[in-house]
Parts: C-alpha cells; sequence; structure tokens
C-alpha cells in the first residue's frame, strides 16, 4: 500500500511538472510570436515613409549636383516683370489679375527636409521672412504638403503652407503674418502672389485646374 502511495505520488509529481514546463514553453512561444509582430507595426510606416521620400526624390531626375546645389537654396521664390515670362505660357491668371509675378523651381521645395530654412522676399508687399520646415504631409499619392513656422512673431499667427503636385506641375502656398495674409498659384514654374482674398486656398488644389 505504501508503495502504491509512493507511485501515485510519484506520478502526480511528474504531471504537475509536465503541466508546468508546457505552460512556460507555450508562454515563451507567445511572446516570440508576438513581439516581432509588434515590432513590425511599429516600423512599418516609418519603412513606408522613407520609401515614399526616395521614390519621390528619385522622380525628380536630377544629378547629385544639382540636387545638392537646389537642396542648399533656401529663396522660394523670385519676383519677375511681367514682360519676362515665357512667350508661350498658359496660365490666364498671370494675364488678368493684380499681384506679383514670380519665377518659381518647384524642386527647391521637394529637397526640403524638416528643419530647412527656406525665405520668402515678398518685398511688393513688404515681406523679408525666414522660417523652417516643421512638418512634410502626403495630401494624396502625388500631392505633398509643406509647413513651416516664421522666425519671426507668433508662430500661430506667422507661417506657411506649400502645397504641391509634381504630375500637374501646380502649386499653392498660404502665407500668413501679422502683415497681412498671402496665397500663390503656380503652374509650370511660373505663378502670382496675391492677398489672400485675391488668390486662391490649398483646399482648392486637385487634378483639374487650368
Amino acid at each position: 500500500m505504501k508503495k502504491n502511495k509512493l507511485l501515485i505520488g510519484a506520478a502526480i509529481a511528474c504531471v504537475a511538472l509536465a503541466v508546468l514546463i508546457w505552460f512556460a514553453f507555450s508562454q515563451q512561444s507567445s511572446s516570440a510570436l508576438t513581439l516581432p509582430l509588434e515590432g513590425r507595426q511599429e516600423s512599418g510606416p516609418k519603412v513606408a515613409d522613407n520609401q515614399n521620400g526616395l521614390v519621390r526624390q528619385n522622380m525628380l531626375n536630377l544629378s547629385p549636383s544639382e540636387k545638392e546645389k537646389l537642396s542648399q537654396q533656401q529663396i522660394v521664390f523670385n519676383e519677375i516683370e511681367k514682360d519676362q515670362l515665357p512667350s508661350n505660357i498658359n496660365f490666364p491668371l498671370l494675364k488678368n489679375a493684380k499681384g506679383m509675378v514670380i519665377k518659381y523651381d518647384p524642386n527647391v521645395i521637394e529637397l526640403k527636409k524638416v528643419g530647412d530654412t527656406v525665405k520668402f522676399q515678398m518685398l511688393e508687399y513688404g515681406i523679408n521672412r525666414t522660417g523652417k520646415i516643421v512638418e512634410i504631409e502626403p495630401v494624396d499619392q502625388d500631392i505633398i504638403r509643406w509647413t513651416g513656422k516664421f522666425d519671426q512673431g507668433d508662430p500661430n499667427q506667422n507661417f506657411f503652407t506649400i502645397t504641391q503636385s509634381q504630375k500637374d506641375h501646380y502649386t499653392i502656398m498660404q502665407i500668413f503674418t501679422e502683415k497681412g495674409n498671402y496665397s500663390a498659384e503656380i503652374k509650370d514654374g511660373v505663378g502670382l502672389v496675391q492677398t489672400m482674398d485675391e488668390g486662391v486656398t490649398d483646399q482648392e488644389l486637385h487634378h483639374d485646374h487650368p
């Protein structure tokens, strides 16, 4: 009888040990499966963002030296006279509306990163501001918006957005200062800066413009 009790006790101990080993192994396996999944979830968007940025820059068709030169350029656009416009320009806004005519290279902003410095020289309106890019966000697969804050004044009242379509060679800028608010509409590298009540907003940027 005593021997049987010992055998039964040993059997129970073996079963309990087996259960503990199985439980510990299953927990370890579960953790091993969960951790890589969480890691993938955290790193996924970052990888996607990096890939999108790389593809966007590769579409610029610029040599390394051209990219380097443009990435160092800080002035966003330059004022020109109407008689300096290309003769084949097809942008009705420039023919009739009042404002400051500008020449613009879209690749300058395309190469900017968060923290980079940009300058807006709008002497016709008494504006000469320096600011920094604080956010870059995709609006859709083609359109990207850069947001920045000016170094001068209250950052809640002195900021800008640049919303740009590569496909359509079309850009809308919104420039907010305590002196006034302005917008720029640009097509094929030339455009017009106007006061905000005369111009457009970036909510109007789509793929059906002139």
